[in-house]
């Protein structure tokens, strides 16, 4: 009896591995058909030579993001305007062409983010980064409203008083060099709390456990976008990840969630009239992107306090690394170019006179003619979102091209601005470039340029951040001369969705005497 129930284990032990041999033949057998799809639609793409069926994963597994970026920079100079990059199952094409460009942000088959999109999900919901289609397209035409200039008017004393506090945390350094980008980082975050929220949460000054959450959540986000580990849901559930990513998404719910239902009982109490609540602090609230929310109706209706989570959510991620990325690399130009720093430091001065703690309007910002070119030179040579990725939803041709529905394409930003056709001596920081009387850029091609994206899924807060911008590096150069700790220093970059220094940004920030 014993040898016939152990003859009868073995052969279901059989059985049961042959059944999974051929489980994983047909799972083979379907990821080759489904592959080879791809690989015959896009045959006439140039990229760099893969493996069977792994393509060049193997060559990217072993790149960091900064490896990442280097090798992006190589394959775009050796294959030209439109290439193949093939990673398992995702087939990635980067387009560095503006004629390209132009055809795919114009087109709604190519309006749905990319599949590394997903990872931010979770803590983003379907807010407007993430969403896509008509409800994406009814929710965005009304949140721009939100953005309307006389609404970033009342912005301007948050933006002057953020400033100033940032500024004395740079000069309470003594002259040492430091690391601005996570400087400015806190200062971003306190700048889009206070306008998106209206809640001070004082990120330059204190530590708390909302702004912990928001940059843990930013940085396990990344984490998943570029490990292969990370983009399988079942790894990432073992991963030593995993469970700080569900405590941190509570701590971002909870504290947004919060000061929504306290929002709403405050405008429901008054009628849903502007009312002046009050901060922790005592000082009077500011109307907020939120109160337009609150208020916002879609299709007759007034949005669910899960929606407006999601969509504050969105503001707080899209809206504090990439302005944060920005004002780093302009101060790191700046100290790199003393001569534009003093040129800019003169018409600051010009339009805001003597004073330490000038007062800042949509008028005087609007007045620095100089600083403009300062910024759009910065944003050309260090785009903040140097590519983005978009999925192809349905068999589209491009170019000569049928593109299947499900390959990935990419508009390579950072690499149209480094297109010498475009702009001679491309790596050169030349601000004229942007003059009044330059030759004008767009008139060539209007997506030649386009560091806030172009197309309907352009970046909706980029005056807001054009403005944040400016009255913070107006704020700097009133009060300090910017100095780089090694005048020869090039900062090598890294690809994390947003642009950053690899090895940090040390600049020193002298008192103006």
């Amino acid at each position: 009896n014993c040898s016939q129930a152990q003859l009868v284990t073995k052969q279901r032990s059989t059985m049961i591995g042959v059944l999974l041999l051929a489980l994983c033949a047909l799972s083979l057998l379907r990821f080759a058909r489904f592959r080879q799809r791809f690989v015959r639609a896009l045959k006439s793409i140039p990229g760099p030579p893969g493996v069977p069926l792994l393509g060049n994963s193997i060559e990217l597994l072993r790149c960091d993001t900064t490896e990442l970026h280097d090798k992006l920079v190589l394959w775009t100079s050796q294959y030209g305007p439109r290439i193949k990059i093939d990673v398992c199952n995702t087939h990635w094409i980067m387009h560095t062409s503006p004629e390209l460009a132009e055809q795919i942000v114009t087109n709604a088959t190519f309006n749905r983010k990319a599949k590394d999109y997903e990872y931010m999900h979770e803590w983003l919901g379907i807010g407007i980064l993430m969403d896509h289609g008509p409800n994406w397209f009814k929710h965005r035409k009304a949140l721009t409203e939100a953005f309307h200039f006389r609404v970033l008017e009342n912005f301007m004393p948050i933006y002057q008083e953020q400033s100033e506090i940032l500024v004395e945390k740079l000069l309470s350094f003594g002259g040492r060099a430091v690391d601005v980008f996570p400087v400015f980082k806190l200062y971003t975050l306190d700048v889009i709390l206070e306008t998106a929220m209206g809640v001070r949460c004082r990120a330059q000054e204190n530590d708390s456990d909302y702004v912990r959450a928001v940059a843990g959540l930013t940085q396990i986000t990344f984490w998943r976008m570029y490990n292969i580990l990370g983009q399988s849901d079942v790894a990432f559930r073992f991963s030593r990840y995993y469970r700080p990513y569900r405590q941190m998404i509570k701590v971002s719910n909870d504290f947004t969630m919060t000061v929504i239902r306290r929002r709403r009982s405050e405008m429901e109490s008054a009628g849903n009239q502007d009312t002046e609540g009050d901060f922790e602090e005592g000082s009077k609230r500011r109307s907020a992107l939120l109160d337009k929310l609150l208020r916002m109706e879609i299709d007759g209706r007034k949005l669910t306090d899960e929606e407006i989570k999601d969509q504050v959510n969105s503001f707080m991620f899209a809206g504090h690394d990439t302005t944060s990325s920005a004002l780093t690399f302009i101060m790191y130009l700046l100290a790199k170019h003393p001569d534009v720093q003093r040129k800019l430091y003169k018409e600051v001065k010009e339009v805001f006179g003597d004073s330490n703690h000038p007062t800042f309007t949509q008028s005087t910002l609007n007045n620095l003619k100089f600083m403009d070119q300062v910024i759009k030179e910065a944003l050309r040579l260090y785009p903040s979102v140097p590519f983005v990725s978009r999925t192809v939803d349905a068999d589209t041709e491009l170019a000569g091209v049928t593109y299947p529905a499900g390959t990935t394409i990419s508009l390579g930003i950072y690499f149209m601005h480094h297109n010498p056709a475009y702009f001679p001596e491309p790596t050169r920081f030349k601000p004229e470039r942007f003059a009044p009387d330059a030759e004008q850029i767009e008139r060539k091609n209007p997506y030649v340029y386009i560091p806030f994206s172009a197309g309907s899924r352009n970046c909706i807060g980029q005056k807001f951040a054009m403005n944040e911008m400016k009255t913070a590096v107006s704020h700097v150069v009133l009060r300090c001369e910017l100095e780089l700790e090694d005048p020869d220093f090039v900062p090598r970059l890294k690809d994390e969705l947003i642009l950053k220094p690899s090895d940090g940004m040390p600049i020193k920030f002298l008192a103006r005497s």
